[in-house]
This record gives C-alpha cells, sequence and structure tokens, in this order.
C-alpha cells in the first residue's frame, strides 16, 4: 500500500470516532472548586529560606500535589503558605526529596531562566478570571524567574522585582519569598477572589506537578484565593527611560556612532505604553537554525524585548514578529478593558531611504500595524479578535481574524476564520476547526483546513497555502515513581491535503516513541512517510542524550537517514554542554548533513560568570566555508547602568572587524503627582 493509500486508510478508520465524540460532547459539571482564604499578615516573615513555624503560624496552607500530565499522586509531599499585607505578597514551600544530594541549583541570580532547576512556582491572577496568570518560579538557591501576565519584558526598572531565598534540606528542600503588590496591574482596592495555584519541576525525573492541575482542560477549576484585602493600584506619573548610546570601529564605515531610546509609561492603571526610537538589534544575539531539511520556510525565535512586551495580548496567527527586521520608531500598548477584556496595538514605522550621490534621501514611509482583542466570557472560552495592516509606498495589504475556543470537559472545540486583501497577491482566505481531547496522559487532536491560494498575510507565518485536508495526531505519557524507566510515551500524527482544485497535494505520517530511564538516560525514535506532489519521502532516526533536561552538563547525538525530495539523506548531530568552576558554561553543536553534498556546521558558545551581573561570554558560527565569532564583555541584568563591549558582529555570516562599546542609562521622568487610583473594579465586559 502506497504513503498517500496508507494515510488516507488511516483517517477514514478514526474520523468516524472523532466525529462521535464532537457530537457526542456536552458541557460537564467542574468538581467543586478548591478555597484558600486570604490572611493579613501583620508580622511579615523573613525572607531567609528557612521556614520558621512561629514566623508562619496562622497563615493557610495547603498541601498536595499532581502529576500536569497524569493527574497522578505526586510521590512526595509538598507544602504551601500564602499570605499579604498591604505591600506584599508571602509565599513559602516546603518540598520533599528522597534524593536531596541530586537537587538541582545552578542558578543564584534575578529574574534568569531557571530551565534545568529544581523549582517551585506560584501563579497568581489578580483579576480572578483564570486567564492572565502572573508566575514566579523559584529555585533552592533563591535564584527567580518572572513571567508577567501579557507577556511584559520583565525589566527590573520597569516592572519590580521580587525578593527569594531557598535552602537544601535533609529532606528535601525550602524556599520562601517576597512579591510587592505593585507588580502586578491590580482589578481595584478592595476586597476581591483572585486565583492561585502552585507547580513543582523535579529536575532528576524531569515532571511537572500542580497543586491543582488545570492544564488538561481544567483551568476553570483553578483554586480560589478569597477574601484579599486588594491595594490600591498606584498609577506611576512618570515617563521611565532607557537610552543607549554606541560607538566603536566598523570596517565598512570606520568610526561609527548611534543612538536610541526606549521608554514606558501607565496610561491607566489597567494599560501600558512601550515605545522605541531606533532600536538596537545589530547588538542583540539571534538564534542560529539548524541544518534540518525542510521544504518550507523556517523561522528562529524572537529574542528582541520590544516584541516580547505585551506578547501574550498583542500576538496571534496573522503577526510573526521575525517579518519586522529594522524600524525608526514603534509604539505599543497593551492592558485590560476589563477583568474578562484584554487587548494589544502595535504600531511600527520606518522611513525608506536610497544613497544618491552620496547623500541619504527619504523615499517614502513603511508603516505596520498590529491590533488584537481578547475575552473570555468565562475560564474555559476564549474569543479573539485580529487585525494586521501593511502600508507601504508600493504595496498595501491587510488581514484579520477571528477565533473561538471552548472547553467542554475533556474536550475542547475551536474554530478559525482568516482572510486577507493584498494588492500584488490579491484576497483570500483561511478557515479551520478543531476538537482537542486530553485526559490522563492522553491527547489528542483532529482538524479540518482550508486555506486559498490567495491568502497571504505578510506579517504572519504562512509557509503554504492552496490547500485543504484532515490533520490529525495522538500524544500519550506515562511516569513511573519506581524502577528501570522513569517515563515513555510517543507522538503520531497524520495528515492528508489536496489543492483547493481537488487535485493532490501532500500527505505525511509521523511517529514519535521516546523513553527515559531512571538514571536520565533518554532515547527518542524518528519516522516520517510522505507523498509530497508526488514525491515520496521517507526519514528514519532516533536521538540519545544525558541526562535528559539539564542544559549545564549534558552529551546527546542523533542520527537520521532516508530520502528527502528524490534524494538521498543522512544527518549526523553531536552535542554537550558544561559547566565547570561554576563560573564557566561551554556549549557545543556539531551538525553533518549529505543531501545534494555535504554541509556541516558548528556552533560553539561559552559564558563565563564574573559576578554581580557581570559576564564574559562568546560564539562562534562555522557553517561549510563560512566562519563569525564575537566576543562580548556585559554588565547588564541588574539596575542601574549596563555596559557591553562587543568584539565582532554577533549575527554576521562571517567575521567583521568591529568592535563597539554600548552604554544604556535608565532614568525616569516625573510627571506630576501620582495618580489616586478608583476604588472600585473595573467594568466586566
Amino acid at each position: 500500500m502506497g504513503t498517500n493509500e496508507c494515510v488516507r486508510t488511516i483517517f477514514r478508520s478514526v474520523r468516524p470516532i472523532f466525529v462521535f465524540l464532537s457530537i457526542a460532547v456536552v458541557s460537564l459539571s467542574s468538581a467543586q472548586i478548591k478555597e484558600i482564604p486570604g490572611h493579613q499578615i501583620t508580622k511579615p516573615p523573613s525572607i531567609d529560606g528557612t521556614i520558621n513555624d512561629d514566623e508562619w503560624a496562622g497563615v493557610p496552607s495547603v498541601q498536595g500535589m499532581v502529576d500536569e500530565n497524569t493527574d497522578a499522586p505526586a510521590p512526595e509531599n509538598s507544602q504551601f503558605w500564602v499570605g499579604y499585607d498591604a505591600d506584599y505578597i508571602y509565599f513559602a514551600a516546603r518540598l520533599q526529596d528522597p534524593n536531596p544530594s541530586q537537587i538541582k541549583a545552578n542558578e543564584y541570580r534575578t529574574n534568569v531562566s531557571l530551565s534545568g532547576d529544581d523549582s517551585v512556582a506560584i501563579g497568581i491572577d489578580v483579576g480572578g478570571s483564570a486567564n492572565d496568570f502572573n508566575v514566579f518560579q523559584i529555585n533552592p538557591k533563591g535564584a527567580t524567574s518572572i513571567e508577567l501576565a501579557g507577556g511584559r519584558a520583565a525589566k527590573r526598572e520597569w516592572t519590580g522585582e521580587i525578593f527569594a531565598k531557598g535552602r537544601i534540606t535533609e529532606t528535601g528542600w525550602e524556599a520562601e519569598a517576597r512579591i510587592p503588590w505593585q507588580i502586578f496591574r491590580l482589578p481595584g482596592a478592595g476586597k476581591r477572589t483572585m486565583r492561585i495555584n502552585f507547580g513543582r519541576f523535579v529536575s532528576r525525573t524531569q515532571r511537572e506537578f500542580q497543586h491543582v492541575n488545570i492544564e488538561n482542560n481544567n483551568i476553570g477549576n483553578c483554586p480560589r484565593w478569597v477574601d484579599v484585602i486588594c491595594p490600591a493600584q498606584t498609577v506611576a506619573r512618570s515617563i521611565k527611560l532607557l537610552p543607549y548610546s554606541y560607538f566603536g570601529y566598523d570596517p565598512d564605515t570606520g568610526h561609527v556612532f548611534n543612538s536610541g531610546l526606549d521608554l514606558k509609561t501607565q496610561i491607566t492603571d489597567q494599560v501600558e505604553l512601550v515605545g522605541t526610537i531606533n532600536p538596537d538589534f545589530r547588538n542583540i544575539e539571534n538564534q542560529v537554525l539548524s541544518l534540518d531539511f525542510s521544504r518550507f520556510e523556517r523561522l528562529a525565535g524572537e529574542t528582541r524585548p520590544f516584541f516580547q512586551e505585551g506578547s501574550d495580548y498583542i500576538g496571534s496567527a496573522l503577526f510573526a514578529s521575525q517579518r519586522i527586521d529594522t524600524f525608526d520608531v514603534g509604539l505599543n500598548a497593551y492592558g485590560r478593558l476589563s477583568n474578562k477584556t484584554s487587548f494589544g496595538v502595535l504600531n511600527i514605522t520606518d522611513w525608506e531611504r536610497q544613497n544618491i550621490l552620496g547623500s541619504e534621501v527619504r523615499r517614502g514611509t513603511r508603516n505596520n500595524l498590529v491590533a488584537s482583542v481578547t475575552h473570555n466570557p468565562d475560564p474555559t472560552m476564549t474569543i479573539r479578535l485580529a487585525a494586521t495592516s501593511v502600508n507601504r509606498p508600493d504595496l498595501k495589504n491587510d488581514a484579520y481574524l477571528a477565533r473561538v475556543s471552548k472547553e467542554f470537559g475533556d474536550f475542547t472545540l475551536s474554530g478559525r476564520q482568516m482572510g486577507s486583501k493584498d494588492t500584488l497577491s490579491g484576497s483570500g482566505k483561511f478557515q479551520d476547526a478543531y476538537i482537542e481531547y486530553n485526559r490522563s496522559g492522553w491527547q489528542s487532536f483532529l482538524g479540518y483546513t482550508a486555506v486559498d491560494a490567495g491568502f497571504n498575510p505578510r506579517l504572519g507565518f504562512f509557509p503554504e497555502r492552496d490547500y485543504k485536508g484532515w490533520n490529525g495526531g495522538l500524544i500519550y505519557n506515562k511516569n513511573f515513581d519506581k524502577g528501570l524507566l522513569n517515563d515513555y510515551g510517543f507522538f503520531i500524527e497524520g495528515t492528508t491535503y489536496e489543492r483547493i482544485s481537488g487535485n493532490f497535494y501532500r500527505n505525511e505520517l509521523v511517529f514519535n516513541p521516546y523513553t527515559t530511564l531512571r538514571g536520565g538516560f533518554a532515547i527518542v525514535g524518528f519516522a516520517q512517510i510522505g507523498n509530497f506532489e508526488g514525491t515520496y519521502d521517507q526519514l528514519y532516526g532516533f536521538d540519545i542524550g544525558y541526562p535528559r533536561g539539564n542544559p549545564y552538563r549534558r552529551i546527546g547525538a542523533g542520527y537520521f537517514w532516508g530520502d528527502q525530495g528524490g534524494f538521498p539523506y543522512e544527518s549526523i548531530e553531536f552535542s554537550t554542554s558544561y559547566r565547570t568552576l561554576g563560573k564557566l558554561q561551554t556549549n557545543l553543536r556539531f551538525q553533518r548533513v549529505n543531501y545534494v553534498g555535504q554541509h556541516d556546521q558548528v556552533v560553539l558558545s561559552a559564558n563565563y560568570d564574573l559576578g554581580k551581573d557581570r559576564s564574559v561570554s562568546g560564539r562562534i558560527v562555522q557553517e561549510d566555508s563560512h566562519s563569525n565569532f564575537y566576543l562580548a564583555f556585559r554588565q547588564s541584568g541588574n539596575l542601574g547602568t549596563e555596559y557591553f563591549l562587543i568584539l565582532g558582529d554577533p549575527n554576521a555570516r562571517t567575521f567583521r572587524s568591529s568592535l563597539i562599546l554600548k552604554v544604556t542609562v535608565p532614568f525616569e521622568i516625573p510627571l506630576g503627582k501620582t495618580k489616586k487610583p478608583r476604588k472600585e473594579t473595573i467594568s466586566n465586559l
């Protein structure tokens, strides 16, 4: 049986099951929602990482966690305390672990990635909608990571910071934290019911737990934090500025000088405005894409802070910020219109320039506009409307999106309608509908999509068009508390698409099994078969690594072989990460691909921690005959002035002998008296 017939047979078999399930779906009443009483602390506890029972006496506590994938009870107990006063929320966690010597705690800094470390988290939605969480994560050394509602880039000068301490004990570890109220967008002074939950990540087993599992279509079951006296929001009547200047030498232009400005201010207690003038994207290290074969365009991850501000409120399928390279002026307003409605608006302007007889002349204006509104009538339903617009002297492009999703117990139904109009490529529409199922380690989905050939939202990421058909998949994961296996599972996905005209387009079937041994040795398999416009593809392979999920000390390798696009394909990969002396972190990745010729890529990066938010870092990228490297000293990540000294261009293809010194000096301009906050909560639209 050919690949095309095989995939179609699979879908003919499972389609009646999904159709039956979609008809049978009914709204199920959720279990009684847990309530945690608000407790106003009169004498704040000492935040030193040691939970003193006298200090936390009388503060409400809860115990117990479940695996967020399977709902199985956690093998070790966890206990959490939470209280507050007029200035702070106070949080403590005592976490049992049978192997304290294997607890991971590499990071010690504030607001950094804690990937690979053991950690505990507290998530708080002060509005009570269960759709706007702020998550504060702490490791056993008291290092912190902050994820603010809406996707705010957590610059310490702009948001405030939390204070945390932790320590490893004979029975596990514990942590304490103090979180300022003013880091949140508060719903108005007075007695409130908020939402709160606690999470834990165990690095040794790579398992994630929650006090109440809200992952598997259970967001509405998030515990309520009741009778909390919310303080008034302080609306700072000021503009916070982050101006920068850099100067140095560049081989193309000789001496260089440039400057720009980032700014932020609160329009209301729920709405923030971020702006940038002549942003510096040159000196931000971008991700390096691998040599992996792909028939479609790929995008690297976004690393620029301006686009991370408010990204959850602004983001939609219509907007991929990587589509925008550089610009002159940008404004970004985002926030909440009510406890159930959020919005984001992003506008970017760039003046096209042309060099005529040695003089720079402006030829026209390019403008990009992105807008999005999200409404959550209840925690189980989301409605999103979005639009984008591109205006250039030679082009105009407009696009819209409407999306609705609704949870029904273990099922989620979603539908999306998009359209675009372009002065060069015409008009087109995109439509899809999906049903998903999540329960106790099982996840599945089935969807139908139809995309016109003329659909072309230029600020979005849609690498293929002119097709219609079905896409479905099944995911399973099982964890073990004892024995040789730590976990095992698989992912299987099938796709069958034809052109809008009815002609054959492509079919594909992908299977990914995996397992991890108790000691951390991971094995991942891969098999993919497909037919792309009459060309038969097959790819097989495996990855091995030890220990899984440790970004500081790990070794891994992979081998893939098959046929792609009618030609033999082979890829060999090797990677390693190693930290020595507790300060020097090195990462190496090598890939060799034999596909219509041989191609090699080596990426070596290193970072030496000098302490006090100072470091020396660098990266070498060798791709076939091209090589580049850069070396940088930076003092950043703390309050106050930041310095960067950069040798080379981080994102050039070959080395450029440039030397740049960049300085950023934060300061604040008062605009008058701090605005008096309103006493009542914002309306519920």
